[in-house]
């Protein structure tokens, strides 16, 4: 909050935005950018100035990544465990977090996104300095760069990514900087460490297995239900380009938030499916929100025992302990109940058809930049429900995780690492 309110004033700068920028956008831009969301009032490339776009960059920054370190420093102080700790910090002996351990976890995270933002600066840098410029160029490069690993979305061009749905380079490194962002440090340092250990813990099996077959079925969906719409993939003149929008389109509602098609023109089933992927969203420590990908797989596993009358879920081989299901039920619930309410609030302040609503309160509490064109039309008071839906759907999952965990940790006492859910 804090965050929001210095952002805020920053962007209310004269020096800011090179167009008269009122208190209430100010505020929802500063919301969207700590939130990492990407929903916006006004475009931003057209309406900030170079300041303005840099103070959104820092928040994304500050955002992304800081949520990303409370959600390690979270897991150590109910006692998980992480594969490669050697990479981390923490622990003392009582799992207490100290000061000290929140500087040196931030510093190994924060040095894990700036070398992952600056390789893939490189390729983005090929496409846009010759494009526009050696300076604005590597402007845009960075300001991705940093949108896309933090599942920001915000953009720089008012089409989103549209005008480079056939271009490989943009739907090969953007989408990687989101997906890699989505997974969450933990994920990343299983995977860094597994050629030491020769062993996946269950939340990087569970993460990567989610991610690949959410995002390939996401992909194909999104192909068959659209290929014949000539408002959207009919419309791409190469099959190539056909599937390459088709992929960014199925990936990006689960972590971040561009969009190579135009959300508005999307089939109502496409919308749906696009919704399902914004409500299940990314790993639990990574940038990206929603119920998280474990969770879903919990559930399902659950669900899976409780039709073959077993009495214990196990995903991968692993028994899911009580406080697992608690969370992932507590998590699912609450973010239903938000959807459910944001939907119900904007219906009455906002003059648009249920689905567009409906989708729009999706795209906030998962905290993804998609809408159906209602974000720049809304009243008031519909952006004070979309603000604080962004701010719930960025910290209540991990809160009500952390919550439940907490009640169960002093008495648990176990070997082996939980499944991270929120």
């Amino acid at each position: 909050m804090v965050l929001i309110l210095v952002g805020t004033g920053l962007l209310k700068l004269p020096l800011s935005a090179d167009a008269s920028l009122s208190w209430s956008e100010a505020l929802f831009t500063a919301t969207s950018a700590v939130t990492v969301t990407g929903l916006v009032v006004t475009e931003t490339g057209p309406t900030f100035s170079v300041w303005g776009e840099a103070v959104i960059l820092v928040l994304m920054q500050a955002g992304g990544l800081g949520l990303m370190t409370f959600a390690v420093l979270a897991l150590l102080s109910l006692g998980g465990r992480i594969r490669g700790r050697r990479h981390l910090v923490a622990s003392s002996p009582y799992n207490e977090t100290h000061p000290r351990d929140v500087i040196r976890t931030a510093k190994v995270v924060v040095k894990l996104a700036l070398v992952i933002e600056g390789i893939a600066l490189v390729p983005l840098a090929m496409v846009w300095v010759p494009e526009h410029g050696w300076i604005q160029g590597l402007w845009w490069s960075l300001f991705y760069s940093v949108s896309a690993f933090n599942n920001a979305g915000f953009t720089l061009s008012p089409d989103s990514l549209m005008a480079y749905a056939g271009n490989p380079v943009i739907n090969t490194v953007i989408p990687a900087l989101y997906l890699i962002g989505g997974l969450g440090f933990i994920v990343i340092t299983g995977i860094v460490d597994f050629p030491r250990s020769r062993q996946l813990d269950i939340n990087v099996k569970v993460v990567l297995f989610g991610t690949v077959v959410l995002s390939l079925m996401g992909a194909a969906m999104i192909y068959l239900l659209e290929a014949n719409n000539p408002a959207t993939l009919a419309a791409l003149p190469e099959f190539s380009d056909q599937l390459w929008a088709s992929w960014l389109q199925a990936t990006t509602p689960r972590t971040a938030d561009f969009n190579s098609l135009d959300i508005s023109a999307l089939t109502q089933p496409t919308s749906l499916v696009l919704m399902l992927l914004m409500f299940i969203g990314a790993g639990a420590s990574g940038t990206g929100s929603g119920i998280k990908v474990a969770t879903l797989f919990v559930l399902l596993a659950t669900t899976w025992t409780y039709i073959r009358r077993r009495c214990e879920p196990t995903l991968f081989s692993h028994a899911i302990a009580t406080t697992t299901l608690l969370k992932a039920l507590a998590v699912t619930v609450m973010a239903v109940l938000g959807i459910f309410m944001g939907t119900l609030s904007l219906s009455i302040t906002e003059d648009a058809d249920l689905l567009t609503v409906a989708f729009e309160a999706t795209s906030a509490l998962g905290t993804v930049d998609l809408t159906r064109g209602l974000t720049t039309e809304l009243s008031g008071w519909g952006q004070v429900i979309v603000m604080m839906l962004m701010f719930v759907g960025r910290v209540c999952p991990l809160t009500v995780a952390y919550l439940v965990g907490s009640a169960f940790a002093s008495s648990r006492n176990s070997m082996q690492s939980e499944l991270q859910i929120g």
